[in-house]
């Protein structure tokens, strides 16, 4: 969607933004739990992130406001349109509570305020784990084999364990842990059952494979698309795979190998695939993609898009490979915001 609505931010003649005013939008419910897990040894890293995204922007010039979206969506509704807001850095997985990451880009677009990030379309997409899938295959990207299902449904007379159940649709509320990897039909059928009742959903029934677990960052749109390190993480299978208890533990900084130890041929093939999904599924600005180097087969096996990576100081993944490229946080930052603006200069026209 373009931003034909904002002669009053961009410079026509000068081809260039006029920024006042930036918002740093997040849950902050959501984003102080995480901050408590994430920082719980290591104290002084907390409130790190956001001191230093408000900082980037206010040492620019800019005004700098936090927008909490745990309100009524009344509320956020008004807050975002009594503001002379220029610019949202969205860092929010949830608005007014009770929606997913994929609302605040809507409510944006539909207000006309340029921000950070891809369209609610997609964040919808990446966020429903079998449309992934289905999304990824019919591009050409190989995906990890599953199958979904809801109670009485019959499965296949031969079924090779161990598999993953998954919730369909990614949620801060519901993560992956260990115990989700099932060895038999009992199990499986156990803990399908209870993730149904929980989300009464259709459950993602996907196969183990036993690999190396790759990521792949990306920022930049069309061809200025750039691969950040590609980060390795559980490297020790202390478990079967890497799970939200090591997310919180040791996040993207320990027990992880970045660059990755690849052969050239393994990193360019993993590079061009998560270049194709990005122009092909129009993501923007930036994104992770989730893989398991098939031990095998040796293929990498693609099974999950992050449109909105984290970008916890110190612990996630998007900051972790980007400072393997020289960058600190805070130029990570103004690069986001600089790929973000380029970006909304040429939808303007």
């Amino acid at each position: 969607m373009g931003y034909p609505s904002l002669p009053n931010v961009f410079d026509q003649q000068r081809r260039r933004w006029i920024i006042k005013k930036i918002v740093i939008a997040l849950s902050k419910k959501i984003f102080e739990e995480r901050e408590n897990r994430f920082y719980s040894n290591r104290l002084d890293l907390k409130g790190k992130s956001l001191h230093s995204i408000i900082e980037t922007f206010t040492q620019s010039g800019w005004e700098t406001d936090i927008l909490n979206v745990d309100i009524s969506l009344s509320d956020l509704v008004s807050s975002l349109s009594d503001q002379s807001i220029d610019f949202v850095f969205n860092l929010a997985v949830c608005s007014a509570e009770i929606y997913n990451q994929a609302f605040l880009p809507s409510l944006l677009d539909a207000l006309k305020i340029l921000y950070l990030g891809s369209n609610s379309t997609i964040h919808s997409l990446c966020l429903d784990r079998s449309l992934t899938k289905l999304s990824l295959r019919g591009i050409g990207i190989p995906t990890t084999s599953s199958i979904q299902w809801l109670p009485g449904d019959v499965f296949p007379n031969k079924m090779e364990f161990p598999y993953v159940i998954k919730p369909r649709f990614r949620s801060y509320r519901r993560k992956i842990t260990a115990e989700s990897v099932v060895n038999d039909l009992n199990e499986l059928l156990s803990k399908a059952e209870l993730i149904f009742n929980k989300t009464g959903e259709k459950v993602l029934i996907e196969k183990f494979i036993a690999g190396r677990e790759m990521i792949i960052g990306l920022l930049g749109n069309g061809n200025s698309l750039q691969a950040l390190p590609i980060l390795e993480v559980n490297l020790s299978r202390e478990k079967p795979l890497y799970d939200v208890d090591m997310e919180s533990t040791k996040g993207y900084v320990e027990d992880i190998a970045c660059p990755a130890k690849l052969s050239d041929e393994q990193k360019n093939m993993m590079e061009n695939m998560a270049v194709k999904i990005f122009r092909e599924l129009n993501l923007k600005d930036f994104a992770t993609f989730h893989l398991i180097l098939d031990q095998k087969e040796n293929i990498p096996l693609f099974f999950e898009i992050n449109a909105l990576p984290l970008l916890h100081y110190k612990h996630s993944a998007f900051p972790e490979m980007s400072s393997r490229m020289g960058w600190d946080y805070e130029a990570l930052i103004n690069k986001l915001l600089s790929i973000a603006l380029e970006r909304g200069k040429s939808e303007i026209g």
